[in-house]
């Protein structure tokens, strides 16, 4: 059966200037009137009308219909079906004399079949949603009466905004919407996340980290969430359209009810609205243009051009037509932000790893990715490209560009300085002119220990709790990164790792070798040491809630949460041990990216004539004061 379909409209105006009276069959009362006390309506075909007129079945309030009234009801149905049947042959043979028009872009859709002319209607509504960053739900399917001009409202399409995307809407942060969104954090998971998860997140700017924690300080005081009601003017205008179709006629209710009379009217109506909708409509289009061109109006951070080439790294927010050559460091969504399946701007450039979970996690088909070998010299585009393991997460890679102006870029990357990187020779021979640096812990507070004296500390730390079998140790971790340090872990102890299937699948795609995979486990029984995502162990709160999941099989839980950020100002440690209860939560430095005298001791190495920082850059003086203290 076919669902009818509320045009919101109004009333209909027919070719004759007249209105919808007779085709819309407002004659005819609403169903609950059919047993009142002044009688049943009954009515009769005329031409292409219906008329009313009385039958004086008298039924009081507590008595039900008899059998007279029964008779006459289903007399009234069969010549309502009879007049349907008649009427159908005529209103098919008119039907190829009507115009009918698209209801969005207002082409003349006449002459297309019923299929052609929902595809049409669809792929401008999908148009609609693209230029509006809507999207629409695919599952949703309306079948539509044969002939009848498509017109789904807008209310019913777009998809409304969640409530965390409300939430940083309100607080003029929408840009950070993705982040949020890729790592599920909804409004509850919201009041548990500290500013340290923030910085987890990628959100290392100052300004939004610290907007961002006065208002979940807000949530969590009064424990409510505050509905923001964001409208964009096409939410405007779709809401109004909307309300103008509330009033419906008591026919509308029923399937197939006249449907065949009623396609002249709309289709009249259609011819009248579609001249006065052409002009709206393409002011709206003119001033989506405009929006567009506004947003490629911006300019590319320097941190992600390269001087001297048409190349551009982690600049996926800035995606532009005139460049074709697109650099990924490695796959985490504060340098991939902006890169989806529909990326059609040229090529993407990035190692075999990062190559594959763009694949696997993004759906870019491999014909677009150029995958760049390690430590071997590649022309592109005129330009000598290599590139050097960043010692980040698996993937990751720093990329030496030496363009024909004899001016060579280091771009870093996310990266963390080991002594292995003062041995490349290519880094030895080249003067490096601009150095792209990550300056993710430019301060000198971070002077946290090197990565294999946390990884000890670990070990040391669970060793002293393994003594209770009923222990059950939690390593945090990325998407991707932190594999190092329960791998290293694994093998020391000669304990297997357990991890979940996604995180398996992850894994799989990184290259690792068969010895360390061979220490993972997808049987969470198989193992008392588990690997779950970091921001699932930042508080005690949360914690508890973990250890209510293994609440019989163990009795006591231990959590480690690897990051730079736990590091204290100004002291020496390996990590930091909190207990309430029977759980005990560890933090400690164990970071991929460079502390301080690290950047230091790269720099110095390098020796670069420019520096360019690329993160916490939020402003010039902040720069400014970057580059001084290293080279201080």
């Amino acid at each position: 059966m076919e669902k009818p379909i509320d045009r919101g409209e109004g009333d209909f105006v027919s070719d004759s200037g007249e209105s919808d009276s007779d085709c819309g069959l407002d004659s005819i009362e609403p169903s609950k009137d059919l047993f009142n006390a002044k009688g049943l309506d009954a009515f009769s075909p005329g031409g292409n009308s219906m008329t009313s007129k009385k039958v004086g079945l008298s039924v009081n309030e507590n008595e039900s219909l008899g059998d007279e009234g029964l008779d006459e009801l289903l007399r009234l149905c069969d010549n309502l079906d009879e007049t349907g049947n008649q009427n159908y042959k005529d209103n098919q043979e008119c039907e190829d004399d009507i115009l009918i028009c698209c209801p969005l872009c207002g082409a003349d859709i006449s002459s297309l079949k019923d299929e052609e002319r929902q595809v049409h209607t669809n792929e401008c509504l999908d148009k609609f949603e693209g230029l509006n960053g809507v999207k629409g739900n695919d599952d949703e399917k309306v079948e539509h009466c044969r002939g009848q001009v498509v017109d789904v409202p807008f209310a019913e399409k777009v998809k409304e905004l969640s409530p965390i995307a409300e939430w940083l809407h309100n607080l003029g942060l929408s840009k950070y919407e993705e982040v949020f969104t890729n790592n599920e954090i909804d409004m509850v998971a919201l009041q548990w996340l500290t500013e340290e998860d923030l910085c987890t997140l990628g959100i290392t700017a100052l300004g939004p980290r610290k907007k961002i924690v006065h208002a979940m300080n807000e949530l969590r005081n009064d424990n409510t969430t505050r509905d923001v009601e964001t409208r964009t003017e096409v939410l405007k205008v779709t809401s109004s359209e909307t309300k103008s179709g509330g009033n419906k006629l008591i026919t509308d209710f029923f399937v197939g009810f006249n449907s065949e009379s009623k396609k002249r009217c709309v289709v009249a109506s259609e011819k009248n609205n579609t001249v006065k909708s052409q002009p709206q409509s393409a002011g709206k289009k003119s001033q989506r243009g405009d929006s567009v061109r506004n947003v490629k109006q911006k300019d590319v951070p320097s941190w992600c051009c390269i001087p001297g080439t048409p190349f551009r790294v982690d600049a996926f927010k800035h995606l532009r037509r005139d460049c074709s050559h697109w650099f990924l460091s490695h796959f985490h969504l504060d340098h991939y932000q902006g890169l989806t399946k529909s990326f059609c701007h040229g090529m993407i450039y990035c190692s075999s790893i990062t190559a594959k979970l763009v694949n696997l996690k993004i759906g870019i088909p491999m014909q677009r990715i150029h995958v760049l070998p390690l430590n071997q010299k590649i022309n592109i585009a005129g330009v000598d490209v290599t590139c050097f393991d960043a010692n980040h997460c698996p993937g990751a890679v720093i990329i030496l560009f030496e363009p024909p102006n004899g001016k060579p870029v280091l771009h870093t990357g996310d990266f963390r300085f080991s002594e292995q990187m003062t041995e490349i020779p290519a880094l030895l021979s080249s003067q490096i002119h601009t150095l792209i640096l990550d300056t993710t812990y430019c301060d000198s507070q971070y002077t946290f220990p090197k990565q294999d004296t946390i990884i000890q500390f670990v070990i040391d730390a669970i060793q002293a709790e393994a003594f209770n079998s009923s222990t059950l140790f939690l390593i945090g971790s990325y998407t991707i990164g932190k594999e190092r340090l329960f791998l290293e872990v694994a093998r020391v102890l000669r304990k297997k790792v357990h991890v979940s299937a996604a995180k398996l699948r992850l894994l799989e795609c990184l290259e690792l070798p068969k010895e360390d995979m061979q220490w993972l486990t997808l049987n969470e029984e198989e193992s008392h040491i588990h690997v779950v995502p970091m921001w699932t162990i930042a508080t005690f709160k949360r914690l508890k809630q973990m250890a209510n999941q293994y609440m019989g099989r163990f009795n006591l839980v231990v959590s480690f949460s690897p990051t730079g950020w736990s590091f204290g100002k100004g002291k020496q440690s390996t990590g930091k041990k909190w207990r309430q209860g029977t759980i005990i939560r560890y933090e400690v430095p164990y970071s991929e990216h460079s502390s301080f005298t690290e950047l230091k001791e790269f720099v110095k190495f390098i020796s670069p004539t420019e520096i360019i920082p690329s993160v916490n850059n939020h402003s010039t003086e902040s720069q400014k004061s970057m580059v001084s203290q290293l080279l201080a």
